[in-house]
């Protein structure tokens, strides 16, 4: 089998204490990176990776992923340079657009040119930490002499877009290190993913080899495939659904699934019930990795040939945290390290 770079995993609905515990568990047990994902009204990424960091010695910690609006990225250079000191350097940080509906509809706040502002919380990050006093006048964002009070850990480090669309993954291969991919990714998105990043990072002049591809990935593995496959089905239904107001979006389209049944998901979830019924084999297959030992390693197989460089298993409903780090550990890192 091909190998990948290093197994990774995250958790967003754990309890604190819970997080820290199993993220010392991933250390000891070879995970090369925590991901710590920051999304809306779940626990704040910031504190949760720096209780990491504290509690860890060598597993990276990735901060996956900030959108560039609910801070300024001058107050994200200050969080992140705070992170990547507690961790001696092992921190990476991940930014992605974010959703409209949430900021814009929920926290009222303008959410305007969505790449732009991401370029531009590069540009800002990146300049505070090499140092400079940073002047900027933007299309989203502007700063007027910021630099910090403070020698950084890194004059350098590693920024990773979580992006879905063919612009930003394309940016992502020109200006930053790597990326993570949405769960539902396919080896079909995955080639589609590739080449966007291709095009990028020809136009930085740098290789493939400068650029890790991950991805969030949900895995449920059992001796009981059917078990195993099951655990999934209200994930991948609720996933589907929660697409039907972007029903061509390219992780899906590229896959294969059609709108009529991505708005037939939607139009389900919309009367009061999540489509378990209408979640099919092929779903599972090509959307999670869900089953027996043996299967999973088949369908990961897939995934890392169509140029994944680092899973990054995912939380699902049902499989406590712990097991899912030993199930990987036991099942899939043996075969692909």
């Amino acid at each position: 089998m091909m190998k990948v770079r290093e197994f990774g995993v995250g958790f967003e609905n754990l309890h604190a204490r819970e997080f820290i515990r199993n993220a010392k568990l991933a250390e000891e047990l070879g995970f090369g990176a925590w991901w710590v994902p920051e999304d809306y009204f779940f626990r704040g990424a910031f504190s949760l990776a720096g209780a990491v960091a504290a509690a860890t010695s060598k597993i990276k910690i990735g901060i996956g992923v900030l959108n560039p609006y609910t801070r300024h990225p001058a107050m994200t250079a200050m969080e992140f340079g705070a992170l990547d000191e507690i961790s001696q350097g092992r921190a990476i940080l991940g930014l992605g657009a974010g959703l409209k509906d949430w900021i814009d509809g929920r926290l009222h706040i303008p959410y305007t040119r969505p790449m732009t502002a991401m370029r531009e919380t590069i540009d800002i990050v990146r300049a505070m930490f090499r140092g400079e006093t940073v002047s900027h006048q933007g299309r989203v964002f502007n700063t007027a002499g910021v630099k910090f009070n403070f020698a950084p850990q890194r004059s350098e480090i590693p920024i990773h877009l979580g992006v879905l669309g063919p612009k930003n993954l394309e940016l992502a291969g020109e200006i930053a290190d790597g990326v993570l991919l949405s769960v539902m990714t396919s080896p079909a998105y995955l080639d589609f993913a590739a080449e966007k990043i291709r095009r990028g990072l020809e136009k930085s002049g740098r290789k493939r080899a400068d650029f890790q591809i991950g991805g969030y990935l949900i895995l449920s593995i059992s001796e009981n495939e059917q078990e195993a496959r099951d655990r999934v089905k209200p994930l991948i239904a609720m996933l589907i659904s929660l697409m039907a107001p972007q029903p061509e979006v390219p992780i899906l389209a590229t896959a294969g699934l059609g709108p009529e049944t991505i708005l037939a998901f939607g139009a389900s979830l919309a009367r009061g019930t999540v489509p378990i019924a209408m979640v099919t084999d092929w779903m599972i297959d090509t959307f999670t990795i869900a089953g027996s030992p043996a299967r999973c390693r088949e369908n990961l197989a897939k995934l890392v040939e169509a140029g994944l460089d680092a899973p990054v298993f995912f939380e699902v409903p049902g499989v406590g945290a712990e097991q899912l780090i030993r199930d990987i550990h036991v099942h899939l890192m043996p075969h692909f390290l």
